[in-house]
């Protein structure tokens, strides 16, 4: 019996080495086509991975005073891809409605998309939701309306439901699932308030994570950098209490879970804050940023992430390059970063005092 684990384990080993080996090969870049702003990256099948198109250039130039550009040409798009091989093809066509967040049921092979206008120029927020399409096909499944002067940022998968964040105000939206993730002909929507949420800053609410049954869900406020739980069933809101280096992570973005590990996207700063939450979600200990100190940087304003074996995978927007410039003659990249960055100074001397001092806000 021994033996027979043993030699089971030797082969899982292999196995394992074998296929962490093999992905080390993969692309360390994967060029999309020019003028595509991507934002929102999903893994599906096997090796694929899913791009939403935004409109950065447009969308966000009030922010930064730069010169007046028209809605991207691939708006509303989604690009599909294979981490493996590099290759890729539009899936969706644009419709005009820039993209911010996806995500993917394997049950039925929908793909989630939040959705919406946005012109901050004038002021117009209108037709907020969620397109629902085949993943395989790119049909269009579902077009489901949230509502106006709300900006429906992030969404995520859960057994019964999909859940969507509201950057404007403190509100979870829930898309009630059926058995087996099947969406119901009368689509119900509902709108959880989310007591405890804290609102500093015109963007609040972005990136979300959980378990598959979606009972609590982490959520990142990008203003203040505060990491929230968040119970599904009260909508209680209630801060994450970090310790180590690193307590507030600003720029946070994109979310991605790995059991109790937790990746943080912090787009302009660019670097993924790495930490190891407790089993309740309540608490949670700073690990590292990845890239680690002196390590070579190819993050450029990436705005989510997904993770494939020892790999981290993030799209960039190279923001200033399609703000200041021609966005249509900008190529982004979707990035691989390894999950083993070693760890920063600060984070290890964390380890030797609790007593560390918290990030300044936002």
């Amino acid at each position: 019996m021994r033996v027979l684990l043993t030699s089971t384990l030797a082969v899982v080993f292999c196995t394992l080495s074998m296929g962490a080996a093999a992905q080390q090969n993969w692309p360390e870049e994967i060029a999309i086509p020019t003028g595509f702003e991507a934002e929102g990256i999903e893994l599906g099948k096997g090796h694929e991975f899913f791009l939403g198109g935004f409109s950065f250039s447009s969308v966000l130039v009030p922010a930064f005073g730069g010169p007046a550009h028209p809605m991207s040409e691939y708006a509303g798009a989604i690009y599909k891809g294979n981490l493996r091989t590099g290759e890729g093809a539009i899936l969706v066509p644009p419709t005009g409605k820039p993209v911010s967040g996806l995500s993917y049921d394997p049950r039925t092979d929908y793909l989630y998309a939040a959705t919406g206008f946005a012109d901050l120029v004038n002021g117009i927020i209108i037709d907020q939701g969620v397109i629902v399409y085949d993943a395989s096909s790119g049909d269009v499944i579902m077009e489901i309306g949230f509502g106006d002067n709300i900006v429906i940022n992030d969404c995520l998968v859960t057994r019964t439901a999909v859940y969507c964040t509201d950057s404007f105000n403190p509100n979870l939206y829930k898309l009630v699932l059926e058995k087996g993730g099947r969406l119901p002909s009368n689509p119900v929507v509902e709108v959880i308030p989310m007591p405890g949420f804290e609102m500093p800053g015109l963007f609040n609410a972005n990136g979300l994570v959980g378990n598959f049954d979606g009972k609590q869900l982490v959520i990142v406020n990008i203003f203040s950098g505060v990491l929230y739980r968040v119970d599904t069933a009260s909508g209680e809101a209630s801060a994450i209490a970090i310790e180590g280096a690193e307590q507030l992570f600003p720029d946070g973005d994109g979310l991605y879970l790995d059991g109790r590990t937790l990746y943080i996207m912090q787009n302009f700063s660019d670097k993924i804050a790495v930490v190891q939450l407790s089993g309740d979600l309540s608490g949670g200990e700073f690990i590292k940023n990845i890239p680690g100190e002196g390590e070579f940087n190819p993050l450029n304003v990436a705005t989510t992430i997904i993770g494939f074996g020892n790999s981290l995978y993030a799209i960039n927007t190279d923001i200033f390059e399609r703000i200041f410039g021609n966005p249509a003659e900008v190529q982004s990249d979707v990035v691989r970063l390894s999950k083993k960055s070693k760890k920063s100074k600060k984070s290890k001397k964390s380890k030797k005092s609790k007593k560390s001092k918290k990030s300044h806000k936002h």
